[in-house]
């Protein structure tokens, strides 16, 4: 009984909404029965570069050039 008084959307409720609404349409990338992708003005760096092999000795020199970087200051 904690969701009571919330809204609940199930895929075709949500599809419903998606296909009526341009605001509902306007924030959605895509949506399937297992879940949503908002439209976001930029990409995570993770998706474009892929998993990061740990403890490799090139990556953990990159973040120590970032972390020490004062130029942004």
């Amino acid at each position: 009984m904690q969701n009571v008084g919330a809204e609940q959307f199930d895929f075709e409720t949500f599809k419903v909404a998606y296909d009526t609404d341009p605001k509902v349409k306007a924030m959605i990338k895509d949506f399937n029965k297992d879940g949503i992708t908002p439209k976001t003005q930029a990409q995570s760096p993770i998706d474009d570069e892929g998993p990061k092999e740990v403890g490799s000795d090139d990556s953990v020199e990159k973040m120590a050039k970032r972390a020490t970087d004062l130029n942004d200051l």
